[in-house]
């Protein structure tokens, strides 16, 4: 299969589920605090719903991709995010808004399993790596989109989850008419989580860094607009074009896969932590524009270029696995972020968001501890 035709779809359907039925959700919180009444408490716990979500369809994906085909997984996924999106359209107070969040946020686990099974099966080998990366960045192209469509829309964030769920439900189309469909095979290897002992042993450290990684990225993502219109400093041009300015940031991500591939993989790592708790300190210190918009450009770009490293790095453990190598580290990402969204509500409550965003970076730099082995 033609791996930019891949792309063409797979980086679309990334954006709805992780740009749209996931992440958005930290860009119109305020809008959604000020219709629904919700405290930061009670939005962090939310948040932490989508994350639950997440790890709980990472794993289902795991575990019946090989029995029901990456093709339907993926049909599976678009499904989820269009009638979760639907639901948090019509939510009036926070149990449907938990629901919807919930039923979307699964949207993203169901989803880049089954991509990294269609590139291991239908892609040539030298062209793996950056077909999983540039997928992946869809992350940034969703959050992009999410920012722009907020700008037009303003304060109607009703209106701007049924277009995201419209657009959910075109991708899933696409998704339907070009990915590959697998003929049924009663004998098919079902060992989702077959793998060697000696390769778990090498993934400790994988598994520590993306733990902790999930837990210091949950804050940024959940609160960081928030936080934004609280600073007196900020203009509104900016606080419009905050998500916007991480989006496109995140593209840059993309290049995961060359950027390890020239400097290796352990320095892409380095860069990737260091950008990322950087990101969270700058929002934490400072109130002033610039750094906001630094702050902005760092998260987007070294979120997306984390994630894309992490997924070779698992993908390079676990080479006769290479979906369950994208799942783990993917999974333990969000399962970090289940504990870093509730814990960063509760923080942010008693201390403010500036303490949550500074203490949250300090503990980012602990990440760098752990390495990937050559």
């Amino acid at each position: 299969m033609d791996s930019k035709k891949l792309i063409m779809v797979g980086l679309p359907m990334i954006a709805v589920t992780y740009g749209f039925a996931r992440f958005s959700y930290g860009l119109v919180l305020p809008y959604i605090r000020e219709s629904l009444d919700i405290n930061p408490s009670e939005a962090g716990v939310i948040s932490s719903l989508s994350y639950l979500a997440y790890c709980i369809a990472i794993i289902v994906a795991m575990l019946y991709m090989q029995k029901i085909g990456s093709h339907m997984l993926i049909l599976i996924a678009g499904i989820t995010a269009v009638i979760g999106m639907g639901i948090i359209s019509m939510a009036n107070d926070a149990i449907p808004l938990g629901i919807g969040v919930f039923i979307a946020g699964l949207s993203t686990g169901l989803s880049s399993p089954p991509y990294a099974d269609v590139i291991k099966k239908w892609v040539d080998q030298n062209k793996q790596s950056p077909a999983n990366t540039w997928i992946n960045a869809g992350t940034s192209l969703g959050t992009a989109l999410t920012g722009v469509m907020v700008i037009f829309l303003g304060t109607n964030w009703r209106l701007t989850y049924l277009l995201f769920a419209l657009i959910a439900f075109i991708i899933l189309i696409l998704n339907y008419k070009v990915i590959p469909k697998e003929n049924k095979n009663k004998n098919r290897e079902t060992q989702a989580f077959h793998v060697e002992k000696k390769d778990i042993d090498n993934a400790y450290s994988l598994i520590l860094s993306s733990l902790l990684l999930g837990i210091t990225s949950a804050a940024y993502w959940t609160f960081s607009r928030d936080f934004l219109l609280q600073m007196e400093n900020i203009p509104e041009a900016l606080t419009q074009g905050f998500w916007i300015i991480m989006g496109m940031a995140g593209v840059l991500g993309g290049f995961a896969g060359y950027f390890s591939s020239k400097i290796g993989l352990l320095s892409s790592y380095r860069v990737s932590v260091i950008f990322l708790g950087t990101s969270s300190l700058l929002l934490g210190l400072f109130t002033s524009a610039f750094p906001v918009v630094i702050s902005a450009v760092l998260f987007g770009s070294s979120y997306i270029f984390m994630s894309g490293v992490l997924i070779i790095w698992g993908i390079n453990i676990f080479k006769t696995n290479s979906s369950f190598g994208l799942g783990l580290p993917f999974l333990l990402l969000a399962l970090g972020q289940v504990f870093g969204s509730f814990i960063g509500g509760m923080v942010a409550a008693f201390t403010g968001y500036g303490v949550m965003f500074t203490v949250f970076a300090m503990t980012s730099f602990i990440a760098l501890i752990f390495k990937p082995k050559k």
